[in-house]
C-alpha cells in the first residue's frame, strides 16, 4: 500500500508534541519582498557596569546617569564634604544638601511629603568601640557622639548603625514621589566575631517599606585596606562598598529609565 511520504516537520511534530510555526515568506504583494528592520541602537562597550574599582565621586555620577534626570529635586540628607557631588555639575539638579552637622536628621527631613525625585543616603557606617579598625573612616561613635546625641536610639554598635539606615528609610519614603529613586551608600562589616551582611539587612527591610530593589553597585578600593595589628585572621577584609539603588512605586509599574528630562525645579 502506498501512502504520502510524511515530511520531517510532522514527525518533529509527534515527537515533541509542539506544532511548527511556519516562516511567513518576506512579502506584502506578489513579487515585492520587504525589508527586514534594522535594529535600532548602536554597538558599544561604553556602559556603566555593576562593579568598579574607582572612589565614590568617580562611581556616583554614573549612577545619577541611569536613575536621575536632569533637572530632578534631589536630597542629599548626609552630604558632608560633598564628595559624591566632586564631578557632577551642579547646574544639572537642584541639589538640597543637608546634614545632622548643620542640624537636620537623615530620619526628621524638613521636607513635605512626596516633593523630592531622589534622595541620596551615605551615613556613617562602621562603628569603632574604642578600636582602630575604622579609624580612617568617618564612624559612628565619633559622628553621632557614641550612639546617643543626634540619631535618637538606644542601640550599640552595628545594630545602631543598622537601625539608622532603617529609619533614614522611612523617611525617605514620605518625601519622595512616586516613582522617585533613593540612592543608598553603605558598607559590610564583621561586628563581634559576626559577619553582618549590611546590604542585604537593608534591602530586606526596604523591600518590607515598599521599596522596590533597582540596582546594586560594588565599589572596589584601589589600595589595600589593613589594620595596625593582626593576631590571626578570621574573616576576609572588606574592600569593596556599595550603592545600592531603590525606587519607590506608583503600583506595579516598573522602572523604564530614564525618558526625558525633569522640568526645572524650584525649592520647596
Amino acid at each position: 500500500m502506498h501512502g504520502r511520504l510524511a515530511s520531517p516537520k510532522s514527525g518533529l511534530r509527534r515527537r515533541t508534541g509542539f506544532a511548527i510555526r511556519e516562516q511567513a515568506p518576506l512579502f506584502n504583494s506578489p513579487g515585492k519582498k520587504v525589508k527586514r528592520k534594522s535594529p535600532q541602537g548602536i554597538p558599544t562597550n561604553d556602559l556603566v557596569f555593576t562593579a568598579d574599582v574607582g572612589t565614590n565621586e568617580e562611581m556616583f555620577p554614573q549612577v545619577l546617569t541611569l536613575y536621575v534626570a536632569d533637572g530632578s529635586k534631589v536630597a542629599d540628607v548626609t552630604y558632608g564634604r560633598g564628595v559624591f557631588w566632586k564631578s557632577v555639575p551642579r547646574s544639572r539638579h537642584h541639589l538640597l544638601a543637608t546634614d545632622i552637622s548643620t542640624g537636620v536628621n537623615c530620619t526628621k527631613l524638613p521636607y513635605k511629603d512626596g516633593v523630592i525625585d531622589c534622595v541620596v543616603l551615605d551615613p556613617p557606617y562602621m562603628h569603632t568601640p574604642g578600636g582602630t579598625a575604622h579609624v580612617n573612616h568617618q564612624n559612628y561613635e565619633n559622628y553621632y557622639r557614641n550612639n546617643g546625641s543626634g540619631c535618637g536610639t538606644e542601640e550599640k554598635y552595628h545594630e545602631a548603625v543598622i537601625d539608622l539606615y532603617y529609619r533614614a528609610g522611612s523617611e525617605a519614603w514620605r518625601v519622595l514621589k512616586n516613582n522617585g529613586i533613593f540612592i543608598v551608600k553603605c558598607q559590610d562589616e564583621v561586628c563581634a566575631n559576626q559577619q553582618r551582611l549590611t546590604h542585604v539587612e537593608i534591602i530586606l527591610d526596604y523591600e518590607k517599606k515598599g521599596f522596590v530593589t533597582e540596582d546594586l553597585f560594588v565599589l572596589v578600593r584601589r589600595n589595600r585596606p589593613g589594620v595596625s595589628r593582626v593576631i590571626r585572621q578570621i574573616h576576609a577584609r572588606k574592600n569593596h562598598s556599595y550603592f545600592l539603588v531603590f525606587r519607590k512605586p506608583n503600583g506595579r509599574s516598573r522602572w523604564k529609565g530614564i525618558t526625558s528630562p525633569a522640568p526645572a525645579a524650584h525649592p520647596s
